[in-house]
């Protein structure tokens, strides 16, 4: 769909049917044709279908990701999930969503089913060059509605990162995704406004279910929170953000 990027879909009718906008899975190749990754990776949901199909953004970033690239329709994975929390929308609110780079991956699933549920959606999403940009065709289908580019370089879409496009987000509920400096921006913003935002954490995962603890992330009392049962998705006041 893009450079080094690909859209997976996977048959699961049970996981489709349980996963709400912003949870994720957990996906490995068990013991069979044993290579790596030797440890399941966590994706965000990024689509459902009616008939039971999981869409998945995967970015080629080493071996794990490359593998999941190279998969044909009838190959199998294992999964687990869904896992984690989910946004939380506000009823009477119209709905901000600003997607950097993978971190669109969420905002494909909720923006289709915040719009199904009457909700008014911008979706707001960046990469650093054309190249990188995922099919907008694609995203507009699934979402059943438009999608505003921007790009570092400004080589499609506005010149700047997606906080750049994001302009006054007015009372819209605001939701994140993507690399912890665009979040730090994001919960920044927040405070000095006064408004709620909520980010979905990306962070390495090997269990997904609170077992190994290699995905915490700094509470503002100074606790450590678990991404994938605590999260992914936090309200930006709940966490410590670097100065």
């Amino acid at each position: 769909m893009a450079e080094e990027t690909w859209w997976l879909e996977l048959e699961s009718g049970e996981i489709a049917a349980a996963s709400r906008p912003g949870q994720f899975l957990m996906i490995g190749f068990g013991l069979q044709n044993v290579a790596a990754p030797f440890l399941p990776r966590p994706f965000s949901v990024g689509w459902r279908s009616p008939d039971g199909r999981i869409g998945l953004l995967v970015r080629e970033f080493g071996d794990g990701t490359r593998r999941l690239a190279s998969l044909r329709s009838g190959d199998r994975v294992l999964l687990l999930g869904p896992l984690g929390n989910s946004f939380d929308l506000d009823a009477e609110h119209p709905v901000l969503c600003l997607a950097g780079g993978v971190g669109l991956a969420p905002f494909i699933f909720l923006a289709e089913a915040a719009r199904r549920g009457g909700h008014e959606v911008r979706l707001v999403y960046g990469e650093r060059t054309k190249s990188r940009v995922f099919s907008t065709k694609l995203i507009e289908s699934l979402t059943g509605g438009p999608v505003e580019v921007w790009t570092d370089d400004g080589s499609m879409g506005g010149r700047g990162n997606v906080v750049d496009g994001m302009g006054d987000p007015g009372f819209a509920t605001i939701l994140a995704c993507g690399p912890t400096v665009m979040l730090t921006a994001v919960a920044r913003m927040a405070a000095e406004r006064g408004l709620r935002a909520q980010v979905s954490v990306e962070e390495h995962m090997a269990c997904g279910v609170g077992t190994c603890q290699g995905c915490v992330v700094p509470g503002v009392d100074g606790a450590w929170l678990k991404a994938c049962t605590e999260g992914p998705v936090f309200d930006t006041a709940d966490l410590w953000w670097p100065s």
